[in-house]
This record gives structure tokens, sequence and C-alpha cells, in this order.
């Protein structure tokens, strides 16, 4: 049984979680999420609009949010928290306390695990 991942953002973050997963057998990369138009992102898998994020919950074990710290993930992991198991990179340290209260208390929420900060 094979881990299912989906990706929110595809910059450089998100093109290199793409590679690492296609690299590991426990795991199958389900789809690349994004705000942009899918058609004019090119990638290894699936591409949708993020509006199709929430109806695919029983499709994805893990969402990897691979947006900026400044302005996408204070936003987009605790929004997310609820609905999916998720893992950022969150590195605005001054900040770390006060996302972690934000994503742990939606992520009581929905009963799911969130990972913040990692990576650095």
């Amino acid at each position: 049984m094979s881990i299912r991942v989906a990706i929110l953002g595809y910059g450089n973050l998100g093109k290199g979680m793409e590679c690492a997963v296609k690299q590991n057998d426990d795991m199958e990369l389900v789809a690349v999420f994004t705000r942009r138009d899918p058609a004019t992102v090119k990638t290894l898998t699936d591409v949708y609009n993020v509006d199709q994020l929430l109806s695919m919950q029983d499709k994805i074990d893990v969402l990897v949010l691979c947006g900026g710290s400044a302005t996408d993930l204070p936003k987009q992991t605790a929004e997310y928290a609820k609905y999916f198991n998720v893992v950022d990179s969150f590195d605005t340290h001054a900040k770390i306390p006060e996302h972690f209260a934000q994503v742990d208390a939606a992520a009581k929420e929905g009963g799911k695990v969130a990972m913040i900060s990692v990576g650095w």
C-alpha cells in the first residue's frame, strides 16, 4: 500500500517534492494543485486547480504545501489541516509559535496530523 501524496504549489519546492515522491516506491503522487491555469503547468502527474482540492479528500493521504511562508502557508496550512494530513516548510522563525497554534487547532478540529516547518 502506497502513501498517496498531493502537492499544493508548483514552484521550486513543488517541483522538488514531485521528484522526491517519484523516487520512492512506497509513495504515489496523486496530483499537483495550483492557483494557475492547470493547462499552463507542466508536471509529471495530473494537475488540478486548487478549487478542486477538497473534492479529492478521499484520494489523498498527505497534502504537502509548497507555498511561501510570507503569505501562502499562514493561510493555507491551517485551512487545509482540517481536511488533510499536512506537511509544510514554514520558515518565518519568529512566527512559528503563532503558526503552530493555528495549525494545531485546525488539525485537532479535523482529526488530522500536521507537521510544520519541515526542512529548515
